[in-house]
């Protein structure tokens, strides 16, 4: 029963990063389709490509959640669904707009916890990567 429950909080805070990533995708998205400057949103990218390792891909990882798995993302759709659509409508899209700005080869490096990723953590606040 405690495994159960175990497994629902994780999927409860899954939810909630894909929910939080989706604000911030959706929030940049169109700003970077009008207005392309690495300058002005790369540091953002990086801090969203930080949170998708560390909220997403360490929680379904650390899980063994399958992507097939259903899911709650308000902010996505109203429902249920997979783990692997709501992957690619925040962590695809943040990988359309490295793309973008030619930040994909350090995008990905943050994702794949390169060392990338570990000069981020240093800079973040740690009671603020224990809320990610």
């Amino acid at each position: 029963m405690f495994n159960f429950l175990k497994k629902g909080k994780e999927f409860n805070r899954l939810a909630k990063a894909f929910n939080g990533i989706n604000v911030m995708v959706q929030d940049v998205y169109p700003q970077i389709q009008q207005n392309p400057s690495r300058s002005e949103f790369g540091e953002t990218l990086l801090a969203i490509a930080f949170i998708a390792s560390k909220g997403v891909d360490d929680r379904i990882e650390e899980g063994n959640i399958a992507i097939d798995a259903k899911i709650i993302v308000p902010t996505i759709q109203r429902g249920f669904i997979t783990i692997m659509y709501a992957y690619q409508q925040t962590v695809g899209k943040l990988h359309i707009m490295a793309e973008q700005l030619e930040m994909s080869n350090i995008v990905q490096e943050v994702l794949d916890k390169g060392p990338a990723y570990y000069k981020i953590e240093k800079t973040i606040p740690p009671q603020l990567i224990d809320n990610i």
